[in-house]
């Protein structure tokens, strides 16, 4: 073939691929528009679906709450916190919503979480005054929020949720219906009983109170004071005692009445303070970065283990249980300027926040609300402080940060769940953090 032959081929090859290149071109830009047109749809779609959620879930909270008016407005169905003086939060709530108040400022809103709140709660209450089928413990905690919510014994269904508890005090005094949580379930029943009426309840009252107060570990003297279980509560007293038990326990014998100079509050703060990473008053130092923090007991944290640069391994401190022992110290009547109750002041300052547990990030959030706001009200109230400063010595009115984290968090049904379903905050038991959240509000007042 000649030359100009090849050259007319070469030619004619260039553009053979050049029309291909032409062609590729024109279908990729045309799939990349289609491609975006279709995204551009699904996106106007999602939201289209987004907004059709939101627009059912306001229809929804609209109609439940003009059910929740309606039935507070009859005489068969007694609104949700009504006395025979109708002067409760809860009452008050109530009528506020029927006459149609807008205020946007944090009391009217806080009051109506609490109704809300209390009403998912009583939905879910079973014939028998009962929840969760007929758990003691969490039928105990039901009845407590509902009670720090407003509600009192004069509605009825109050009423046969406390004589629920009181169908289930056993022999010994104890108020539970499995041995392996009844120092739990009983503490927590006694708190109820003491909101609920205590003269009226006077008699199971000291009952349970013996039981709870004999289930102290180091009570009966069979363990000597050097014992890392010695001043701690548990589920039972076949098992180890922990931070959570304990504090439920003191929340119970402070509710109680239990005189200040009573020993069950010494023995407590002794185990406290070996839950509390600070050497210089933990003879059993279980941690020795000193940060002041608080974990689950002497010898277990619920958070992790982590390593120091030294080798050593350490149990890592974290919110709720720091707050938990801030409490305890406060109920075990430690003056507020104790160098115990100040370092574990000093952890909170430094983790300052509402927006998760802090070191467990979303796992126990509404526990951590509800031992967070009982802890800083005996706080304030001992030491005279309503704000809390922070590490960087800004003030905080820890009730309004709070209950504004509580509020944000509130679904239209007026439950709260948490996505990370540790410790029963998940949706299938929804009663348990709105219980906690109610109780936490409670405080925010």
């Amino acid at each position: 073939m000649s030359t100009g032959g090849k050259v007319i081929l070469v030619v004619a090859g260039v553009g053979v691929v050049g029309l291909l290149l032409v062609i590729v071109g024109v279908v990729a830009t045309g799939a990349f528009f289609w491609r975006t047109k279709q995204a551009e749809q699904e996106m106007v779609a999602a939201q289209k679906a987004e907004l059709e959620a939101r627009t059912e879930a306001i229809k929804r909270a609209v109609e439940a709450k003009a059910e929740s008016v309606e039935a507070s407005a009859s005489p068969a169905a007694p609104a949700a916190g009504s006395t025979a003086a109708g002067s409760t939060a809860a009452g008050s709530v109530a009528a506020g919503s029927a006459a149609g108040d807008k205020s946007e400022t944090l009391e009217p809103r806080r009051l109506r979480a609490l109704e809300m709140g209390a009403a998912a709660l009583l939905k879910e209450q079973a014939p028998d005054g009962s929840w969760a089928k007929g758990a003691v413990g969490v039928s105990a905690l039901c009845t407590d929020a509902l009670l720090e919510a407003g509600l009192t014994t004069q509605d009825p269904r109050i009423l046969r949720a406390v004589q629920y508890l009181l169908k289930n005090q056993k022999a010994d005094g104890g108020i539970y219906d499995d041995v392996g949580l009844k120092v739990y379930s009983s503490s927590i029943a006694l708190k109820a009983l003491a909101k609920a009426d205590p003269a009226a309840y006077a008699a199971p009252i000291k009952k349970t109170l013996a039981f709870i107060e004999k289930c102290q570990w180091g009570a009966d003297e069979s363990i000597e004071k050097s014992d890392l279980r010695y001043g701690g509560f548990g589920y039972g007293k076949s098992n180890r005692p922990d931070m959570s038990n304990t504090q439920f326990c003191l929340d119970a014998l402070k509710a109680a009445g239990v005189p200040k100079d009573s020993e069950v509050w010494t023995r407590a703060a002794i185990f406290v303070s070996r839950s509390q990473d600070r050497s210089e008053s933990n003879d059993k130092a279980f941690a020795g970065v000193d940060d002041g923090g608080g974990i689950y007991s002497p010898v277990e944290t619920k958070a992790e283990v982590i390593q120091l640069p030294d080798g050593r391994k350490v149990f890592k401190t974290y919110g709720s249980m720091t707050y938990a022992i801030l409490k305890s110290f406060v109920f075990a009547n430690l003056d507020p300027k104790d160098a115990r109750v100040q370092a574990s002041l000093d952890w909170i300052r430094k983790h300052w926040t509402f927006e998760e547990n802090p070191e467990m990030g979303q796992q126990g959030l509404y526990y951590y609300y509800m031992t967070a706001a009982r802890a800083l009200a005996a706080y304030s109230k001992a030491a005279g402080e309503d704000k809390v400063l922070d590490a960087r010595r800004r003030p905080h009115d820890w009730r309004t940060e709070i209950a504004e984290a509580i509020l944000s968090r509130q679904r239209p049904d007026g439950t709260w769940i948490n996505t990370q379903e540790r410790w029963y905050e998940g949706e299938q038991m929804a009663i348990v953090p709105t219980s906690y959240c109610l109780i936490a509000l409670a405080e925010c007042k």
